[in-house]
C-alpha cells in the first residue's frame, strides 16, 4: 500500500526561465512556535523549484513529495552527518579526548561534504517536489487568454 504524498500549498512570486520562487503559505502551528522567524518572513518560507507548465506570477501551486523520498531526504540530511560525527569520535577516541573531538569534527566535516554530493549528484531530482498549478490566473478583461 503507498502512502499519501506529503503536500504544501504556495504561490509563485518570481519565475526565472524553467525556475519559479514560490512562497509557502504559513502553516497554523508556526505562529506558536519560538524558531518562525529563521524558516519565514512573516509572509511564508520561500522556496526554488523547477517551475510548473504555463506557470506565471501569482498562480498558486500545490507542492508534492513523496513521503519515501522525505524520508530518504531527513536521513541523508540528519542522520548521515550525525553517524559520521560518532564514527569519528569513536576512532580516534583511543588516542585520548583531543583526538576524539579532533575526529568528531573531523567526521561531522566528511558527513557534511557528503551530504552535498549526494544531493548534487545523485538524489537532486528525486528529492524535488512536484508542482501544478492548482488554479490558473484568469486574464485580465479585454486580455487575450
Amino acid at each position: 500500500m503507498m502512502a499519501d504524498p506529503l503536500e504544501a500549498r504556495g504561490r509563485v512570486v518570481a519565475l526565472h526561465g524553467d525556475v519559479a520562487d514560490v512562497r509557502m503559505a504559513v502553516a497554523s502551528s508556526c505562529q506558536g512556535c519560538r524558531a518562525r522567524a529563521v524558516c519565514t518572513d512573516g509572509g511564508g518560507q520561500l522556496i526554488r523549484i523547477v517551475a510548473p507548465p504555463n506557470a506565471s506570477v501569482d498562480d498558486p501551486v500545490l507542492l508534492e513529495l513523496d513521503q519515501a523520498n522525505f524520508a530518504l531526504g531527513v536521513a541523508i540530511g540528519y542522520l548521515l552527518p550525525a553517524l559520521m560525527l560518532l564514527l569519528g569520535a569513536a576512532v580516534s577516541s583511543f588516542a585520548g579526548d583531543a583526538a576524539a573531538a579532533l575526529g568528531a569534527a573531523i567526521g561531522l566535516a566528511t558527513g557534511l561534504l557528503l551530504v552535498r554530493l549526494l544531493h548534487r549528484r545523485l538524489l537532486a531530482e528525486r528529492l524535488q517536489p512536484t508542482a501544478s498549478v492548482t488554479c490558473p490566473s484568469q486574464p485580465v478583461s479585454g486580455e487575450r487568454p
